[in-house]
């Protein structure tokens, strides 16, 4: 039977705007963006993203993206990271206020907007490729994440996708990586790519902010490697609107602004999105103006419309900004510490094609030789770069890992060396222990090739008599990791668990091995263990191997984190 033809969808689930685009893995390979959405009046045609809110009656979805407007969901992504996102960000507080009313777990409300989302995707491919496509093509989804999440949060985001009854093929890729992909090629394609050449690309979005480096390998093909460890923050376009709204409620006086309906002020703040925000290059002499219904003293419109000078939109942006500029200084640093330059700055997401952002970096680095690009069609960059992956990642030779990756064993113990609270006395061998201490067999910032496998030998001495009553014998081994810049020696340092592998060897095997005496008199046997993980781009495999061979089962129960 004649392998079916492939249809690659990437989805790009975005903190405040998310996208979908596919292609058809042949031939010519466009990738189509899905830009009609349903808003409440009619469809925006020209609209490559939708607004990743939802809204419920009792715990049932009722209505998505821009139609969501009542008391919608927003912000609910980042709960997903847990401890990693400030709750003091309104939206996000709100989103977990409002978990209990509806009796839904963040998972869940994940896996109904996801659901929801590949339904009007399923529609735009079903018009253009018939509705039996399903049926015709093999699909597998590209679903993007940030850069700076955990390897939970990868987890719980790839299980929502799976739950919410995508096609089973799902791949992960992080979100700069899926902007990278499509505004590289971009440069790629006018010829001003060179081998060593050095970018930054900076995916600016809504809510966040990510930035990862590479360095060009090969021209053409293209082919790419990581420089340093990618990283972000909430610091996204949305947090000029939290600040602009600040500033009006402050010049109208907080009781008068809570007393305005929700729809002016939505009115407003849209007013201020649409003709101040994304056009304001930084003109501090201008004069701007908001109308805002019901904030002036008398019924007379001239009263409700609010002037604000253009220093003041300045002062706003530059408080956000100036984390951005944070972020591109820490990768430039890292690049300077490989003994190399960055050559641009890309721009991409919606808030990457600001004219403000563009013209205050272009101003801070201009002089030391370094371009600020924008991406054509930024806003859906990371979206198109998410099924471009999926239809060729191969460029990208090799990344950096983003956490540290160990077990925890137990070392002899060394006086002076390891802290009183670890010794252990070790029966088996009649010597002191040091428990806990962490081995790291991948270490943050250290290069993964694809392909690359790092592992840990280990054994665990058994009581002879132990084997005799039992058919198999069980055995857990615990894998951690650390954000921490040098990971800690010990378990209790801050090593978080990440995943336990259970898995079983039966007693006849284990009675084969070699015995030895031990000094407590009694018969010992050491099972050695071999623990292999392999990273992949956005997440992770593991194996453990007996005796040369993969123990038949092996059950991975991925833990939350701990802060």
């Amino acid at each position: 039977m004649a392998k079916r033809a492939e249809i690659v969808i990437g989805i790009d689930f975005g903190t405040t705007f998310s996208g979908l685009s596919w292609a058809v893995n042949l031939g010519e390979k466009k990738v189509s963006v899905v830009n009609s959405w349903e808003t409440l009046t009619s469809f925006r045609p020209t609209n490559d993203k939708v607004p990743t809110q939802i809204s419920y009656t009792g715990n049932e979805p009722t209505s998505y993206g821009y139609t969501a407007n009542k008391k919608p969901f927003k912000w609910f992504k980042v709960l997903l990271q847990q401890g990693h996102y400030s709750e003091g960000v309104k939206d996000v507080r709100a989103a977990q206020d409002s978990l209990s009313e509806v009796s839904k777990s963040i998972d869940e409300v994940v896996s109904d907007y996801l659901r929801w989302l590949w339904g009007r995707g399923k529609e735009d491919i079903s018009r253009k490729q018939g509705s039996n496509f399903e049926e015709e093509y093999e699909c597998r989804v590209v679903l993007t994440v940030p850069a700076v999440w955990s390897p939970v949060a990868k987890d719980r985001t790839l299980k929502a996708a799976k739950k919410a009854g995508l096609p089973s093929n799902i791949n992960l890729v992080t979100e700069p990586e899926a902007a990278a992909l499509a505004t590289l090629k971009e440069v790629s394609s006018e010829g001003r790519l060179n081998v060593g050449d050095v970018f930054i690309v900076c995916d600016a979005g809504g809510g966040t902010v990510d930035l990862i480096s590479y360095m060009v390998t090969q021209a053409s093909p293209l082919q790419i490697r990581e420089c340093g460890v990618g990283e972000g923050g909430l610091c996204g376009s949305i947090f000029l609107d939290l600040a602009f709204e600040n500033f009006i409620k402050t010049k109208v006086g907080e009781l008068k602004y809570n007393s305005i309906q929700e729809r002016h002020k939505k009115k407003m703040l849209d007013e201020f999105e649409n003709q101040i925000k994304w056009n304001f290059e930084g003109d501090a002499k201008r004069l701007y103006s908001v109308e805002l219904r019901g904030a002036g003293d008398d019924q007379e419109e001239d009263e409700d419309l609010i002037e604000v000078e253009g220093g003041t939109i300045c002062s706003i942006f530059d408080d956000v900004c100036g984390r951005i500029d944070t972020l591109v200084e820490n990768q430039m640093e890292q690049i300077k510490a490989e003994g190399r330059n960055t050559k641009a700055i890309l721009l991409v997401g919606g808030f990457g094609s600001s004219r403000y952002l563009y013209s205050r970096l272009n101003k801070i680095y201009k002089g030391q030789g370094i371009s600020v690009l924008q991406s054509k069609d930024s806003w859906s960059a990371v979206c198109r770069g998410a099924t471009m992956w999926g239809l060729e990642h191969s460029f990208i030779v090799s990344r950096n890992a983003r956490y540290s990756y160990g077990s925890a064993l137990r070392t002899k113990f060394i006086d002076g060396e390891h802290e009183e609270n670890d010794r252990v006395w070790d029966a088996s061998c009649g010597v002191h222990r040091a428990s806990d201490q962490m081995v790291w067999v991948l270490k943050r910032g250290e290069e993964i090739r694809n392909g690359r496998v790092v592992g840990w030998k280990g054994f665990t001495p058994i009581l002879e008599r132990k084997l005799m009553s039992t058919k198999t014998h069980s055995f857990t081994r615990t894998l951690y990791y650390s954000e921490q810049k040098t990971a800690p020696r010990r378990r209790l340092d801050g090593a978080i668990p990440l995943a336990t592998i259970s898995f079983e060897i039966d007693s006849a095997k284990i009675l084969k091995l070699k015995r030895r005496k031990g000094a407590d008199g009694n018969t010992w046997i050491d099972v050695h263990s071999n623990a292999e993980i392999k990273l992949h781009n956005a997440d992770l495999g593991f194996n453990i191997f007996f005796e040369g061979e993969s123990v038949g089962y092996t059950q991975v129960e991925y833990k939350e984190d701990s802060g």
